[in-house]
């Protein structure tokens, strides 16, 4: 069923049309990514069907009482709250009944009436189906998978850094958990072990999620639809990233096979009216054929994007012998994040660091490039290395400066045309190198860097989040740029596609430092098998026998159901249904048991399908 549509929705911003004619539909437990280039409206979209933007024309319907849910810092109430306090704010209705029942259950410790009983009787039930009995699980779940510890929960909201901000209204919008979840970007600032853990829960997420996203794994894992932007209209595909790609091409082709083919007809149809339009015996015959190529509903010729970044990293021949080491490194500031780092890296090798936020991956790489000074220890370069670094913050442009005042002040001998050409590598053109630096959004300045670091031709590359604020198409350029370098690479990044196509090593940062070689899903693989050999080593082997399993499951089986009857049995009497307290451990006692009994009648049908 659709809970939200769009028909023929078109916006501009003066004479910048972004889309026009947009149509769409999002059905229950949906999961769909929006995608298209930056600049292309996809925000522009997500506002119109907030309400926060009119279109110039078209229309959005919202099904009933759907419930939208937007991921933004205005979710958190009050920053003066604690973290505690502001996500109870989601259940203030919970609370509020919680409240009742317990002045109920007051009362009936001294009037005891069937009345009274009713009232209480209804009142838990509203307050079993608002998640009553779950709702405080489900906040230490929510905020312990985003990272958060008990012993913050008593900080204040405004203690905590802009990214912790938004975990914290992320985790509170799913507490929410609204019929359709709008995302924009939801993977920013995050790090790879929280980004999986969101994946799975949106996969299984019962209502719709419609989100923008230029990551290309957390679409392959989470999304069933697409809706892509481009050249101000929007197209559908069916499937994820990978099925996207491949039905794109198919599409093109198609689209121009059908073109080429009406083509050859029109060609064919003029070349008849040119010979004989003005021969008495054929001119009749001529205007029948103007008319049939008047009535022809004409193709557009299908077009791709030709604004490509253009860019490409020079390098000395690669060499096998290393060119850094790390010995008995110990790195931090006043207290040590990580120690005894011991790690080679040859002239040859890319290697991704990974990792929690906070773990130390930009200090490490900041020491390595002497940035910060090692507690103890050594960092040795083997050689003379010009270092390239890219660093995730982009602070190192004048913001009153112009592109084109940037480039000469630091290459004054270019010529105008030389400046032009460079900027233009990274989409910069005509009145763009006019633009100075303040007015450029987070992708350009990424842009921007990545230019003056194939300027700079240096021997090592250092990059750190080198993908962030970039859109797809971007991304596919910039990541097969650094795949065809044959340098060394040093970068962090949490973009696993990035990691997975550049990487040929991995360090993995957690309680201590582990290397992996190959691309991120050979590091998965391994993470796997250490899995599989953890739980072989717990579980000594046992001799198999199938009839004594399933007469040992039978037991079990009998024993749930006798303490069932009995724990229902409990409910019944008065000091149990008297006492709220009491009640809701018994009861929660009673689900227990009756979850652990669907769980063994399972595994009975297991063992069955086996038998046959």
């Amino acid at each position: 069923m659709s809970v939200l549509r769009l028909n023929q929705v078109s916006k501009s911003f003066g004479a910048d049309l972004l889309f026009e004619n947009v149509s769409l539909d999002i059905n229950q437990k949906d999961k769909i990514a929006l995608i298209g280039k930056n600049g292309t409206g996809k925000s522009t979209l997500f506002k119109i069907i907030l309400n926060e933007l009119s279109p110039d024309q078209g229309d959005v319907f919202i099904h009933g009482q759907t419930k939208i849910g937007y991921l933004s810092q205005n979710i958190i109430e009050n920053e003066n709250h604690s973290l505690y306090e502001e996500v109870l704010k989601v259940f203030n209705d919970v609370i509020a009944v919680e409240k009742q029942l317990t002045i109920i259950q007051n009362e009936m410790k001294h009037d005891y009436t069937p009345e009274l009983l009713a009232r209480y009787s209804r009142m838990e039930d509203k307050f079993n189906h608002l998640g009553g009995y779950s709702y405080l699980v489900k906040i230490d779940t929510l905020l312990s998978h985003f990272g958060f510890k008990k012993d913050e929960y008593n900080r204040k909201i405004k203690t905590f850094s802009g990214g912790e901000k938004t975990r914290i209204a992320f985790a509170k919008l799913l507490m929410v958990e609204p019929d359709i979840l709008l995302l924009d970007e939801p993977t920013n600032h995050m790090d790879i072990e929280i980004i999986e853990w969101l994946e799975d829960y949106l996969r299984s997420y019962q209502k719709a999620v419609f989100v923008i996203t230029h990551d290309k794994y957390f679409i392959n894992k989470v999304c069933k639809k697409i809706f892509e932007i481009d050249q101000q209209s929007l197209e559908t595909y069916h499937g994820n990233y990978d099925d996207y790609e491949i039905e794109k091409v198919n599409r093109y082709e198609r689209m121009m096979k059908l073109y080429e083919k009406q083509q050859k007809e029109i060609q064919h149809l003029q070349s008849f009216v040119d010979r004989f339009r003005y021969k008495a015996k054929k001119a009749k015959s001529a205007q029948d054929r103007i008319k049939k190529i008047d009535r022809i509903d004409k193709y557009d010729k299908p077009t791709q994007s030709s604004s490509k970044v253009n860019i490409g990293f020079k390098t000395r021949r690669p060499t096998n012998i290393y060119i850094l080491e790390l010995n008995d490194l110990t790195i931090g500031y006043d207290e040590p994040l990580l120690k005894s780092i011991n790690f080679k890296m040859r002239g040859f090798e890319k290697v991704g660091i990974i990792g929690p936020n906070g773990s130390g991956k930009t200090t490490l790489i900041k020491t390595i490039m002497s940035t910060i000074k090692p507690l103890s220890g050594e960092v040795k370069f083997n050689k003379q290395l010009k270092i390239g670094y890219f660093d995730q913050n982009l602070q190192q442009f004048n913001k009153s400066k112009t592109l084109l005042e940037t480039i000469h002040s630091i290459y004054p001998t270019r010529t105008l045309t030389e400046v032009r050409t460079d900027l233009a590598k990274v989409m910069f053109t005509q009145d763009d190198v006019h633009k100075y630096i303040s007015m450029l959004s987070g992708g350009e300045l990424v842009k921007l860097h990545l230019l003056f670091l194939m300027l700079e031709e240096p021997d090592l590359l250092i990059l750190d989040e080198p993908t962030n604020h970039l859109d797809i198409d971007t991304k596919n350029v910039i990541e097969d740029v650094f795949e065809a370098y044959e340098g060394p690479m040093l970068f962090i990044s949490h973009d696993r596609y990035f990691i997975n196509k550049v990487a040929s090593k991995i360090i993995s940062i957690g309680d201590k430092l582990e290397v992996y070689h190959g691309n991120y899903s050979d590091y998965i693989g391994e993470q796997v098998k250490k899995e599989v050999k953890k739980e072989t080593r717990s579980k000594p082997k046992k001799k198999f026998s199938l009839d004594d399993e399933m007469k040992k499951m039978e037991t079990a089986i009998f024993d749930i159901e006798k303490k069932i009857d009995d724990q229902r049995q409990i409910l019944f009497e008065k000091e149990v249904y008297t006492d709220r307290l009491r009640y809701k451990q018994e009861n929660s006692l009673l689900k227990d048991l009756e979850k652990e009994l669907n769980e063994r009648y399972h595994e009975l049908e297991v063992l069955m399908k086996k038998e046959y």
